[in-house]
Order: C-alpha cells, then structure tokens, then sequence
C-alpha cells in the first residue's frame, strides 16, 4: 500500500515540464496529477486538523496532572504531622509518578505540535504545486482553443468530464499517532535514576518531619 507520506513526497518533487514532454496526452495527465494533489490537500488537512485536537488534549492533560501532582506535597506533610511516615512516603511517591506523566503528555504534545508544523509546509508546497498545474492547464486549453474552429471547442465539455473522473487515493493510516506507553524501565541508567528519587524523596520525608510538631513541643506550647 503506498502511504501518504510517500505519495506526498512524489507530488511535491514531481517535474510538471518532464511529466507534459513525455505524457501522450499532456492535458489528461495534469488533469490526473491535479486531481491527485487535491485527494492529498483534503487528507492532509483532515490530518493536520486532528492532530491539533489530540495536541489540545495532551496540553490539557500535561496540565491537569501537574496540578494534581503538587497537591501530595501538602497530603504527605498531613500524613508526617499525624505520625503516618508510610502514608507520606507512599504520597510523595505517587507525586513523582504524576509529574512523570504530566512530562510524557507535555512531550507528546510537543511531537504532535512539529508534525503539525511539517504537514502546514507539506500543504504549502503542494498548493503551489496545484496552482502551477492549473496554470498549464489553462495555457493548453487556451491554444488549442485557437487552433481548432471555435464550433470543435464544445465537444470537450464531456472529454473533460471523463478525464476528470480518477480513482481516489487508497485510505491512509492516520498521519500522526499519539505516541505510546513507553516500556517499564530495565536498564542500569533507570535503575539509578529510582535509586537517586528514593533517596530524594527519603531526604524531604526527614525533612517534614523535622519540621512536625512533636510531643514535647505540643506540651511546650500549652505550658505558655
């Protein structure tokens, strides 16, 4: 199956004068190249299109979860003042697995904003590339109009009807895809990294409790 991808590299890079010298019937080959151009313009905006609605999430989303993630910061310090050190812990972990996912969904609508990027210059280049071929077009038929009697310019209404009609372009996978999850981390260079956030989050658990208030400072209060 050829993609779309590939298709739009031979329309973009095709050579209208090298195609017309060698085609039998010039008029009829822009006619097909044209029609081709335009399947390809009407995919690759129906793509672009949805690739911003799933970038508009993936935003959201980043967002969302961001929020969310700071909020086990105030949940384990609850948990340090009520005595609950395993409940702090376990809240600060789950912090860092929430930022983690707020940084894949933030990359991921990164990816999505260049591919995007990329299919505005592809429609830029083929436009300019449909424009050229209208322009031939328009050339050819204007000299054959001249040379032939004005009475044989009627009788090309239903050849162009014919010519017009050209199978579509084969359904294409989507162009972009959300990338997917990544693996579970196996290799040395991961497994530091957990070793150097546990060590993180141990250091900043000592440090909420350090500052939770203890019995004595309870009783130290209440005495004044």
């Amino acid at each position: 199956m050829i993609t779309i991808a590939i298709r739009v590299r031979e329309l973009v890079s095709s050579n209208v004068d090298n195609l017309v010298g060698k085609a039998g019937d010039p008029r009829k080959m822009l006619r097909l190249l044209q029609s081709e151009i335009e399947e390809t313009l009407i995919a690759l905006h129906g793509d672009a299109a949805k690739a911003k609605r799933q970038r508009d999430r993936l935003e959201d989303t980043a967002v969302r979860i961001a929020a969310g993630a700071e909020e086990w910061t105030g949940k384990a310090k609850i948990a340090v003042d009520h005595g609950r050190e395993d409940l702090a812990r376990a809240a600060l972990l789950t912090r860092e697995a929430e930022r983690a996912k707020a940084a894949d969904a933030t990359a991921a609508a990164a990816a999505l904003g260049d591919q995007i990027a990329e299919a505005a210059a592809v429609i830029t280049d083929l436009e300019a590339k449909r424009t050229a071929i209208t322009a031939r077009i328009a050339e050819m038929v204007k000299a054959e109009a001249a040379a032939r009697p004005a009475a044989a310019a009627a009788t090309d209404t239903h050849v162009d009807r014919r010519i017009d009609r050209i199978d579509a372009l084969e359904r294409r996978a989507g162009f972009v895809d959300v990338p997917g999850e990544a693996p579970s981390p196996a290799s040395l260079d991961d497994e530091i990294a957990g070793l150097q956030k546990a060590s993180a989050i141990e250091a900043e658990l000592a440090a909420l409790k350090a500052a939770a208030p203890t019995p004595a400072k309870k009783a130290a209060g209440k005495k004044r």
